[in-house]
């Protein structure tokens, strides 16, 4: 099945639930927040030990049922009360190169990606749980990613922060493409390596702070557990692996007279 059909039938399920258009209540436009930031994500290959940095645009912007936010795109199918479902786009930032370092010599390069499928979020007060389904769409590692989150949001509004703990489930072929050693890449000490799928852990948390005015600082940082999956791979020396994501930005009201929040974009993008 191809990517494209794969996210086809995704969002074909998830339209399958949407009321219709006029059914939904109406939502109060949020603020428009640009900003640009820097992606810092050290590598679990073995031998690499400088972290790959990243400078991305930040935007968050609303348009009916279409929205940016951080680095990823979205189309909103439905909104039942404090439930929402919908159609996402992402990148993928993995990658790896044989010249990173010498353990890696001979391997092939393991691209980036662009990812899409289905997002559904829930939120209780303070609290929000989300579920994330997402497929390759550009035929890299041809796999499947789904992450399942909890967190809290505490502070208030010049000053938050928001713990999540999760875990993101990778399949076979995700595994395979960025883990996995085929036979001609294969050296000695380095074997082949067919891994199967894997279940990493994290812990993370978000802080926004508002600078003063219209600007504002966006920070984010996670702590990834590896499945053996993952660490079992001969191009793999780590258990565990940190992310974070470091952002300004600044906000103006689309509507007149409004209040400016301290909004920020929220998670960072997948590594």
């Amino acid at each position: 099945m191809t990517a494209a059909r794969r996210l086809a039938l995704l969002l074909a399920a998830g339209l399958a639930g949407a009321p219709a258009a006029g059914a939904q209540p109406a939502r109060p436009r949020p603020p428009v927040t640009a900003g640009l930031g820097v992606v810092a994500a050290p590598s679990p290959y073995a031998g690499v030990d400088a972290p790959d940095l990243t400078p991305v645009p930040f935007l968050n912007l609303e348009l009916g049922r279409f929205y940016l936010r951080g680095v990823e795109a979205g189309y909103r199918l439905t909104q039942a009360g404090p439930l929402s479902l919908a159609a996402v786009v992402q990148p993928r930032l993995r990658n790896l190169h044989a010249g990173d370092s010498p353990a890696l010599a001979g391997m092939e390069t393991r691209r980036r990606t662009a990812e899409g499928g289905l997002r559904a979020r829930l939120r209780a007060g303070r609290w929000h749980a989300g579920l994330r389904a997402v497929t390759d769409l550009l035929g890299r590692h041809d796999g499947q990613v789904v992450t399942a989150e909890a967190g809290v949001r505490l502070g208030g509004r010049r000053l938050s922060l928001s713990p999540t703990a999760g875990v993101e489930w990778q399949s076979t072929a995700f595994v395979d493409y960025y883990y996995g050693v085929r036979p001609a890449e294969a050296r000695p000490g380095r074997p082949a390596y067919a891994p199967g799928s894997a279940a990493n852990p994290f812990v993370g948390a978000a802080a926004r702070m508002r600078l003063g005015g219209s600007w504002g600082l966006f920070g984010y940082l996670r702590h990834t557990w590896l499945d053996r999956a993952v660490t079992d791979s001969p191009i793999v020396d780590r258990s565990v692996v940190y992310s974070g994501v470091l952002a300004v930005t600044y906000a103006w009201s689309t509507d007149r007279g409004r209040p400016v929040p301290p909004e920020s974009p929220t998670g960072p993008p997948r590594n």
